[in-house]
């Protein structure tokens, strides 16, 4: 093994050895070469300074000493000698390439005089040139009797880049009487110089720089290698955990293997992961939690809760970015944010977040606990991987919980929707049953009584198969996300009243305690859908009725909370209904709001139903923005409570009558039960009325001695002791201008006779409204002798007389009932079976119908369809075209169209409204709707002028 080491070594460093050798024989190569380009330069600089010596002595024997004796003066410039000397200085310079040419006479003072120079510009120097100072070079030449160069560069003041040479002129006994001059430029031997001397140090630089670079490749090279080998090693690691996360392993084994091998392969000292508990309070507050480590000392120790850690681990973002951030410090020491991991052992670490369905679930923390360190790239690529697999392994984990739990919940939907479908079995056919069994006995009976029994019996059947139906589209509905809710201004308590209506009956056949209790300051109109709140109340009270024995109890109140409590001008109603009927479960309680389930889900229960009217209630409340909740113990009863958010709607004027002074009005209320006492209270205050209560008929005639007589009285029947009926006759006996009003729930037609005997002169039903007092005061005010009225007054007869529609409807039967329903508004309908005959009925008159009635799903023709052709001719007729049957004129109104279908889904409606016509009514017919209807669209019409 060792040898195999020693020879991989080798092997490994033999490129490097070689390279070496070479290195160092091309830097000898070209130290050598860049010593003999110096010693090149250095023999052309001495060339030329023999070439320049040589230059200066033959101009020192260009003239004589004679010649230069006579020429002492600038008067003797003017000599032919001077010129023809000059002359001789031009012809040499220019022979011999020379930039100056000139002879210089030294003076006593130590100064130079130029005799004359080459030159033939202005700028000459000659004998009338200024002397110039000592310089060196010459006087060097003057001294030592021999011919001298000055340095590169260096010359005279002002005449830098030039290379001199200076000879003495002798005379004939030896003495030196001037001296020669000569000058060239230096610029080609300073440029050469230069170059050689760059060309040396590039050289020598661009070896050293090949040499180093050769080395830095090696290093980069080994360093990659060795790069290349750890993301070879990352990879294969990130392989085995992507394996490891798709296995069957056990989830919590998987995640504590891929800490430790991700741990070991980074050589960390410790990898958890931590969540924080944002929901803890106390001593728990702003404190994590690890659900995974791992360590690679095992003295190393955890903080699983340890306060700060929560400020880093929920500095995260909550939903999950595009790219996972990470945090990092390579040495906590110097960051005060990350002091706390010090606390916990830690001296460099990074974090990752881990979302789970896209939100921020936990934070995997790799950490090193012996010293600073600094995280590499590849150690933030291996940690994001490893939170990417972790997060999707507890994702998967979760997935595969939900579709376990979905599997179970489907299979009791399932079951749940089996029963239902058995119960909605008995549910449609016991009414139809009754409806097809009552039919078969009237059809067969002479007795008149006996029909128009069988004929109430089919008529309630009727009632309740269409609540089942109704309460299964609105199941659908919502099981579709289309159930919505439609918003309008409404009177709360006449609500209220139509809801009581509804259930008064049943209560009436058991006899129960049925009590309304309105809130003062709930405001007399309000905005939101009053139908579907209706139909909320009307489930709770059905039920209340349908749980409750003969001759329980039932309360309805209604409160509106505390006005500071309002939000952008909506307020809380609070409604409750309590009974005292056979209570619920606490098993049967979780169940309640279930989809196809009831309380007791069994075909033998005691009680029918859908077991959608809670569901449904409780969808409504929720998009009112509320919530129900609910309080019971079997055998005691139920208190079902919801609230919902409304709007304030427009302000009313005050139930009683104005002008009249009512504070002068004094009114008696006699009812044994203390809750009447109190809500009659109520009322009076909220309309400022003068008012007092009994609590007994004893009580009455004792403030009726001491107070006298009362303008009003409120008198309940069933009273224990005296009962109203007496009360009532002794209260006519003191004061027969007193008016006397008999309050209870049982029928009129009970105790009319015994109450008209004894003078009562009006009968309210309980419950009690506010507003139904109110119209009981109004009435009685000024009025001497009231006519007793025992029952609601009749309306006006709606007279559409001489109107004439169509009704397209292809069943036969349907159209039967339509034409009965409408036969006592006068009313001229033609019918048509499908929508063709509709079209051709129209086409050919299109002035003849006052309106149309037009069924959706028709055979040959469609309702669809047949509006949109009637639609088109009237655009046709508008725009001048009218077509050949139509005699209508041009500017003749559109007819309208009512959609009567059974197709009553919001869609349903809106596509009959995008198909041209105007309304919709469904089906089966409501007569009031479809009379409301007729009163939009066939308005009365104008007399006609005489």
């Amino acid at each position: 093994m060792q040898k195999m080491a020693e020879k991989k070594l080798l092997y490994g460093n033999l490129a490097v050895f070689l390279f070496s050798i070479a290195a160092a024989l091309v830097l000898i190569i070209s130290i050598s070469t860049s010593i003999l380009i110096n010693a090149i330069s250095e023999y052309l600089r001495k060339s030329i300074e023999e070439r320049l010596l040589s230059a200066g002595r033959s101009v020192a024997h260009l003239v004589t000493p004679e010649e230069l004796a006579e020429l002492l003066t600038p008067e003797d410039m003017e000599k032919p000698l001077f010129s023809e000397i000059r002359n001789r200085l031009i012809a040499f310079a220019k022979e011999s390439n020379l930039l100056f040419v000139y002879y210089l006479r030294p003076q006593d003072n130590g100064m130079w005089q130029f005799i004359m120079d080459n030159d033939e510009s202005e700028e000459a120097v000659n004998l009338a040139t200024d002397p110039i100072a000592d310089e060196a070079a010459p006087r060097q030449a003057l001294n030592e009797g021999r011919a001298v160069t000055v340095d590169l560069g260096t010359y005279s003041p002002g005449y830098d880049q030039i290379l001199s040479a200076f000879a003495p002129v002798f005379d004939r006994t030896g003495k030196v009487v001037a001296i020669a001059g000569v000058d060239i430029s230096d610029a080609e031997l300073m440029s050469t110089r230069s170059h050689t001397t760059n060309l040396s140090l590039m050289l020598i630089v661009s070896i050293i720089f090949v040499i180093v670079s050769g080395f830095l490749n090696f290093f980069v090279y080994k360093k990659k290698e060795a790069v290349f080998s750890r993301r070879f090693k990352q990879q294969e690691l990130m392989a085995l955990l992507a394996r490891s996360f798709i296995s069957a392993q056990d989830i919590t084994s998987v995640i504590n293997d891929a800490l430790r091998v991700s741990g070991e392969f980074l050589k960390t000292g410790r990898m958890l992961i931590a969540i924080a508990d944002p929901g803890a309070v106390g001593d728990s507050a702003g404190q994590s939690r690890v659900l995974y480590v791992w360590c690679r000392i095992p003295t190393i120790t955890t903080a699983p809760v340890m306060e700060g850690l929560n400020g880093i681990i929920t500095s995260f973002p909550l939903e999950q970015p595009d790219d996972i951030p990470l945090i990092s410090c390579d040495a906590v020491s110097r960051h005060p944010r990350f002091h706390v991991m010090d606390k916990v052992g830690v001296k460099a670490f990074i974090m990752a977040p881990l979302y789970v369905d896209g939100e921020f679930w936990a934070v995997l923390s790799v950490e090193e606990c012996q010293a600073p360190r600094k995280w590499t790239e590849s150690d933030r690529q291996l940690i994001i991987t490893l939170s990417s697999l972790i997060a999707g392994a507890v994702n998967r984990g979760l997935r595969e919980k939900e579709r376990d739990t979905a599997r179970i919940q489907a299979e009791q939907a399932s079951q749940a929707k089996s029963v239902f479908l058995a119960n909605m079995s008995h549910e449609i056919r016991t009414p139809m049953n009754a409806i097809i069994g009552m039919t078969s006995i009237a059809k067969s009976t002479q007795d008149i009584k006996r029909k128009e029994d069988c004929l109430k019996k089919i008529e309630d059947a009727s009632n309740h198969l269409l609540g089942v139906i109704n309460d299964i589209l609105d199941m659908s509905k919502i099981e579709a996300n289309k159930f919505e809710l439609s918003f309008t201004d409404f009177n709360f308590e006449k609500m209220l009243q139509k809801v009581v209506n509804v259930v008064n009956f049943r209560v009436d056949e058991k006899e129960l305690d049925f009590s309304v209790f309105i809130d003062k300051h709930i405001p007399v109109n309000l905005y939101g859908d009053d139908q579907r709140l209706a139909q909320v109340i009307t489930n709770l009270l059905s039920n209340a009725v349908k749980f409750t024995p003969e001759q329980g109890s039932i309360r309805l109140k209604a409160e509106l909370e505390k006005p500071e409590k309002e939000e952008n001008g909506a307020c809380t109603l609070r409604i409750s209904v309590a009974d005292t009927g056979i209570g619920i479960t606490a098993d049967q309680l979780g169940r309640l709001f279930s989809s196809f389930e009831q309380a007791d889900s069994s075909t033998s229960r005691r009680f029918g139903g859908t077991g959608l009217g809670l569901v449904i209630s409780k969808r409504i409340v929720n998009m009112m923005g509320g919530d129900f909740y609910v309080e019971s113990e079997p055998g005691k009863g139920s208190t079902f409570t919801f609230w919902v958010k409304v709007k304030r709607g427009t302000p009313q004027q005050k139930l009683l009558a104005p002008g009249a002074g009512w504070k002068n009005i004094r009114v008696l209320a006699v009812d044994d039960a203390e809750d009447i006492r109190k809500y009659f209270n109520d009322i009076a205050q909220g309309m400022d009325l003068s008012l007092q209560t009994a609590s007994s008929s004893k009580e009455a005639l004792e403030l009726i001695e001491k107070n006298g007589a009362y303008d009003i009285y409120f008198v309940d029947w069933k009273m224990s002791g005296m009962d109203g009926i007496e009360l009532s006759r002794r209260i006519k006996e003191k004061s027969g201008a007193s008016v006397v009003i008999m309050i209870s729930a049982a029928q009129w037609t009970t105790i009319e006779t015994a109450a008209k005997t004894a003078g009562v002169d009006k009968f309210l039903s309980k419950p009690l409204f506010p507003s139904a007092i109110a119209d009981c005061i109004n009435q009685c005010l000024g009025q001497d002798n009231l006519v007793l009225d025992a029952g609601p007054r009749p309306e006006k007869t709606d007279d559409f007389a001489g109107r004439r529609i169509l009704l397209a409807e292809d069943v036969e039967i349907n159209r039967e009932i339509v034409i009965t329903l409408l036969e006592p508004l006068s009313l001229v309908i033609d019918c048509a079976e499908n929508g063709a005959q509709a079209v051709e009925l129209f086409s050919r008159d299109q002035e003849k119908y006052d309106l149309i009635f037009m069924d959706v799903q028709m055979p040959e023709m469609d309702g669809y369809e047949a509006t949109r052709r009637i639609r088109a001719f009237e655009e046709e007729r508008r725009g001048g075209r009218a077509p050949a049957l139509s005699g209508a004129p041009a500017d003749a109104s559109p007819v309208p169209i009512i959609a009567m279908t059974a197709n009553v889904f919001r869609e349903d409606i809106e596509k009959c409204i995008a198909a041209g016509m105007n309304a919709h009514v469904g089906k089966p017919l409501d007569l009031e709707e479809v009379i409301a209807t007729l009163r939009i669209y066939l308005p009365p019409r104008p007399p006609v002028a005489f």
